[in-house]
């Protein structure tokens, strides 16, 4: 019914409007290049980051392994360092011939001329 009376709106087209258009759409691609570079540039830092953050984690592991391994092998040297110093003592005991007679003695069941050897039970040895 009434639709021959459509207002019809026309546009302005001025210097001025078709300025602010071209404002308008610059700015809009100023924008999206901003963020596209701050996108790369975002991705390209997370990157690096990312990157030396494993570099470091990889770094650290291999650093406490060593300690752990440094820490074995100074207690190793320092047990075979007591080993050493028992081996030097029972070497300088070994040139000692009283100490060898009584190894003998011991181990042996040797006797001295004129000695009796007897045999005692020894404590938790009961075969009865």
């Amino acid at each position: 019914m009434e639709q021959g009376n459509k207002t019809k709106i026309r546009r302005l087209s001025s210097e001025y409007m078709e300025k602010q258009a071209l404002l308008e759409e610059q700015t809009k691609r100023r924008r999206k290049g901003l963020l596209r570079r701050l996108s790369m540039f975002a991705s390209c830092a997370i990157l690096f980051l990312s990157i030396a953050g494993f570099t470091l984690y990889q770094q650290q592991t291999s650093i406490e392994n060593q300690k752990i391994q440094t820490q074995q092998l100074e207690e190793e040297l320092a047990y075979m360092k007591h080993e050493e110093s028992r081996l030097k003592q029972e070497v300088d005991w070994l040139h000692d011939d009283e100490y060898i007679a009584e190894l003998a003695r011991r181990d042996f069941f040797l006797t001295k001329p004129g000695e009796t050897l007897f045999q005692l039970p020894r404590p938790g040895n009961n075969s009865n």
